[in-house]
């Protein structure tokens, strides 16, 4: 019924933690399909001993690093099920996860839905919440920010196939891929829904914000500003696409305060 599809690349301190919460899924139709891209820790050596006691566990790798959305392309590919479930390596899920989003999917007939997240650390410990667009059909949220938080994402197999899976390209290397699926699903008028639910355990830092380099900044401008075009956006309203730029001249020390400001 559902396929877990997950890319991973130097996650040997979290990849077992990882798939435990998916072998304890209170569901158990499930295949897991992880792809290797080239890590050079001992991910491959944990992901092995998993395999060798769990049929329903399919590891390949990659001759070198790719990047996540040709990464997640190869796990499509080997994909055998009705629905794909997004995860991460490094991410837990909650107990229930997949029966809530199975249910979810099969009462509502959504092609693809997202959850909430509780965010934690390194150490894993909990230290925020997300939720995902309360109402992703509005495209223009596409302006600002995202529709769905993409490792809590179940999407139909068929309609990941009819827009040919992530793209990849220059933008999506620099981890825009989640981005340009919406964008494609969009186009197609897809069925969406969200989850208030937060069913997995997302592993961002604190201070997240600040990695996010000028080039990355740029190339989201950029994305956004595409989607805008191709979803036929108000003229008027593109220039919220110009937030990834603000966000490159605000001091981190400000955009920290703001932050908390918005969390009260």
């Amino acid at each position: 019924m559902i396929s877990i599809i997950m890319g991973v690349y130097n996650v040997e301190n979290y990849i077992e933690e990882c798939i435990n919460s998916i072998i304890n899924q209170s569901f158990s139709d499930w295949e897991l399909i992880i792809c290797d891209d080239g890590s050079t820790d001992n991910t491959m050596s944990i992901i092995n001993l998993f395999s060798k006691h769990d049929s329903r566990i399919k590891v390949f790798k990659n001759n070198k690093n790719v990047g996540l959305a040709k990464t997640l392309n190869n796990c499509l590919e080997k994909s055998t099920k009705k629905y794909i479930v997004r995860h991460d390596g490094d991410d837990i899920m909650t107990k229930d996860r997949l029966k809530i989003q199975l249910t979810f999917m099969e009462k509502n007939n959504v092609d693809i839905s997202g959850a909430g997240a509780y965010l934690i650390n390194d150490e894993g410990k909990v230290w925020g919440e997300r939720f995902s667009n309360s109402k992703p059909m509005e495209q223009e949220c596409m302006l600002t920010s995202y529709p769905f938080i993409h490792p809590t994402v179940i999407m139909k197999r068929e309609i990941l196939i009819k827009v040919n899976g992530y793209s990849v390209n220059n933008q999506t290397f620099m981890r825009l891929e989640d981005y340009d699926l919406w964008r494609k699903l969009y186009k197609i008028n897809v069925k969406m829904a969200n989850l208030n639910e937060k069913l997995i355990y997302y592993r961002e830092d604190e201070d997240a914000y600040k990695k996010k380099k000028k080039k990355y900044r740029l190339q989201e401008f950029k994305a956004r500003l595409q989607a805008a075009k191709d979803l036929n956006l108000p003229v008027y309203k593109r220039v919220l696409c110009i937030k990834p730029l603000i966000m490159m001249i605000i001091p981190n020390f400000i955009v920290k305060e703001i932050k908390k400001i918005l969390k009260k």
